[in-house]
């Protein structure tokens, strides 16, 4: 009975850790106490908006399950993925597009801690330019201050 259990043991652990999110380090911003994986997502969940608070670029801690599968998706298989950083309407021109700017590379660095490969992400600020809802009301601004991906799926090509 002692040997079954010795035996076993590292087989548990390895499924436990398998199933832990990788966080090679920790990322500014980003709360790491709840990033456990909770249950699989569909791809279309996996790539919904992120959304940011006021003025912040800092994933919220909410969005950390979302990025981790994500960024699994990303690992295992043949995907590229683009990132567009926004921002609501309050403050300069110059200063959302700096913020926006911000949030998509926060967002492609959390990826690339979590294991997936740079040259596979690409990202750009739109400012305040494309919103999605009124910026006259707070939740309207609340929805477009986000992160939008578009992720594709690489065909290789037959050698």
């Amino acid at each position: 009975m002692k040997n079954k259990f010795i035996l076993t043991l590292p087989f548990v652990l390895f499924i436990f850790f398998l199933k832990q999110p990788v966080l090679s380090k920790p990322i500014k911003g980003v709360n790491h106490n709840r990033a456990k994986i909770h249950r699989t997502m569909s791809v279309d969940e996996m790539i919904r908006n992120i959304e940011f608070d006021f003025s912040k670029s800092a994933i919220r801690s909410k969005y950390v399950d979302q990025l981790t599968q994500l960024a699994s998706l990303m690992s295992s298989g043949n995907y590229v993925l683009a990132i567009r950083g926004h921002a609501d309407s309050i403050g300069t021109y110059v200063g959302n597009w700096h913020l926006s700017d911000k949030r998509a590379n926060l967002v492609k660095d959390f990826l690339i801690k979590n294991g997936v490969d740079a040259e596979k992400i690409t990202t750009t600020p739109f400012g305040s330019t494309i919103p999605i809802a009124s910026n006259k009301t707070a939740a309207g601004r609340q929805k477009n201050r986000r992160a939008e991906f578009k992720i594709e799926n690489i065909k290789q090509a037959d050698k």
